[in-house]
């Protein structure tokens, strides 16, 4: 019997402060101001808004623009060099943002180099919203688009240290380069969305603009330098929607692979198989995922790495089943990446994790070979101030590789403003009784 047990703690604290001038800390003074910053939907009929990004429909002039950028970078502290108007309309199905990006310069100031799906947002011009639904001042869900009407979206946590940028959402938008700069219009179901039932909502919300030709980056409700939209403490509010539901939200995806021909002795072999996923909201805030005879090849592939070290590389979890709330599972995760670590594309401040103990990518993965999934469930999200994550997975034998089961439970508690303390449990039960088990406790603290 092999046996292994690793008791972690781990306690961050994080202390900012600011250096230069004071007249740029003293400026603003962020922690109130955002609880000025309010906007609210207004309730339009279903099929009234046409996706198309001409925001040509009357009822956008029903809603009140939120406006008055403020800029994070060059200038902090200052207003926005250029207008940009934000609009929130609702139906029962979705909600709609509607963005004018105003530019003195017309199309020429426009600037536009990626159309990829989940481009990287600081190449160019782009626009970007978040939505706290449990207005929890800790998670949030990310829609960012280009002057070309590009698609990019995520899942953040942790007040913006953690994040998935490999979550993928279903959600529309079309953007128009006029005269007098840009426009685009969103249409994000309710069904994409997790938020607490109830005849009310009451989310944060923030939108950011980046004028690439400027290097400028504003925010409506203002972002101090060393953070980006994903801190959503900072976040203004949204309100006026009502009466919405994210319905039954079940989804149900069968496959059926193609018959695969083998010759073996010149005898032909026909090999068909078949699989089912489900995906089920148990509540507005719970989602259990269920997978039978799991198929992955239509998961994206991985980027190509070259290695010139005695170290193993490290490729993201890309598979659609593990992806949502993923962040429930990191551990430890009070840290940064940067500037003063590794280096960052998006910003000089990101999560760092010093310690993984779970990671799903070496479920159904084993020294590059695929390992067979004959089944397994995962629940995860929030129960009032808990949020859970719970996975089983079982694999079948494959060569010299046993039937293996893997098991992770995960349970955080907010504490205090926008701290959190957890546990978590880790089992790897092989046939023949051999087993590999992690115990941990961390507690993050954010003052």
């Amino acid at each position: 019997m092999v046996q292994g047990v690793r008791v972690c703690l781990k306690v961050g604290l994080l202390i900012v402060a600011c250096f230069g001038s004071a007249n740029l800390c003293a400026e603003i003074d962020y922690l109130s101001i955002h609880k000025e910053k309010k906007v609210s939907a207004f309730y339009v009929e279903e099929e009234a808004i046409v996706i198309d990004g001409e925001l040509d429909e009357l009822e956008w002039n029903l809603a009140e623009p939120a406006k008055d950028f403020i800029q994070s970078e060059p200038l902090m502290g200052k207003p926005a060099s250029e207008p940009t108007e934000v609009r929130l309309l609702y139906d029962r199905q979705n909600l709609y943002v509607g963005v004018y990006c105003f530019d003195s310069e017309g199309k020429r100031g426009i600037i536009v180099q990626d159309m990829a799906r989940d481009f990287y947002y600081r190449d160019g011009d782009m626009f970007q919203v978040v939505f706290d639904t449990f207005d929890d001042d800790r998670n949030g869900i990310v829609f960012s688009t280009n002057p070309k009407g590009a698609r990019s979206d995520m899942q953040t946590g942790a007040d913006g240290f953690s994040y998935n940028r490999d979550w993928d959402g279903v959600w529309f938008v079309k953007a128009k380069i006029t005269d007098s700069g840009w426009q685009a219009e969103f249409a994000i179901p309710f069904k994409t969305l997790r938020f607490p039932g109830g005849e009310s909502q009451l989310w944060g919300v923030n939108f950011n603009r980046r004028i690439r030709r400027k290097n400028e980056d504003t925010y409506w409700s203002p972002i101090p330098r060393p953070y980006r939209l994903y801190r959503v403490s900072l976040a203004g509010t949204l309100e006026g929607i009502n009466g919405v539901r994210q319905g039954r939200n079940l989804y149900v995806k069968p496959y059926i692979s193609a018959p695969v021909l083998r010759r073996e002795n010149d005898d032909i072999d026909f090999t068909p198989d078949a699989g089912l996923d489900i995906k089920y909201g148990i509540s507005s805030e719970l989602t259990l995922d269920l997978t039978a005879n799991t198929e992955f090849s239509q998961v994206e592939a991985d980027e190509a790495q070259i290695n010139f070290t005695r170290f193993s590389l490290f490729f993201p979890e890309k598979r659609e089943f593990f992806l949502e709330n993923r962040e429930i599972f990191e551990f430890g995760s009070v840290g940064f990446r940067g500037s003063s670590g590794r280096s960052s594309r998006s910003g000089r401040f990101r999560p760092r994790n010093d310690l993984i103990p779970f990671f799903s990518r070496r479920i159904g993965i084993s020294e590059g070979q695929l390992i067979p999934i004959l089944g397994g469930a995962r629940l995860t999200g929030r129960a009032g101030k808990y949020r859970l994550g719970i996975i089983s997975m079982q694999a079948d034998e494959f060569e010299e590789t046993p039937s293996t089961n893997f098991s992770v439970a995960r349970v955080r508690r907010d504490v205090f403003r926008n701290s959190d303390i957890g546990v978590l449990f880790i089992n790897k039960q092989e046939g023949g009784g051999h087993f590999n088990r992690t115990y941990g406790a961390d507690a993050n603290f954010t003052f």
